[in-house]
């Protein structure tokens, strides 16, 4: 048993020391030149010439995972506008720090229909949340569709939903 001890204490001495930074030996800072961004920094591996990054300059970030479908919805509204409509409502989640939004289900191309999912929001990470159920407004979801669409299907956990396109 103890053989097995100091060989773990060994190898994880090892470990340890061979992923450490050589010590420095001069206390005074060195001056390092200041380089700007160039053309070739902004854009990304395989990129052509020609290409632009996302619009306004923005970083392009990976999308947020599915979070679990709401408990039920209410106020769901469906609004047409000129490529589409525009999804609304309020959903019930289990708690302050949770969100909603309206997801697309893969299952179904036409006609979409759409899952109401609670994630916790970004800016609640850190914090303790009260298990109370409350509900709250969805972030509203610009679709584009056809003219000829009349309703959309939205899931909750307690049922789904038709909301007619008005």
């Amino acid at each position: 048993m103890k053989v097995r001890l100091g060989a773990a204490l060994a190898c994880a001495a090892v470990l340890i020391s061979a992923g450490a930074a050589p010590a420095q030996t001069t206390m005074a800072p060195t001056a390092v030149p200041v380089v700007g961004p160039t053309a070739s920094a902004t854009k990304a591996p395989g990129m052509t010439p020609d290409a632009t990054p996302a619009p306004g300059g923005a970083m392009m970030t990976m999308p947020m995972p599915a979070g679990t479908l709401a408990i039920d919805a209410r106020g769901l509204t469906a609004r047409r506008t000129a490529t589409g409509f525009t999804l609304g409502g309020q959903a019930e989640v289990k708690d302050g720090c949770q969100g909603a939004r309206f997801d697309f289900f893969p299952g179904r191309i036409f006609p979409p229909q759409y899952n109401l999912d609670q994630f916790r929001r970004p800016g609640t990470m850190g914090m303790m949340c009260i298990q109370k159920v409350m509900w709250v407004t969805a972030a509203p979801r610009a679709v584009v569709a056809s003219k000829t669409q009349r309703t959309v299907t939205v899931h909750t956990q307690k049922r789904a939903y038709a909301v007619p396109i008005r």
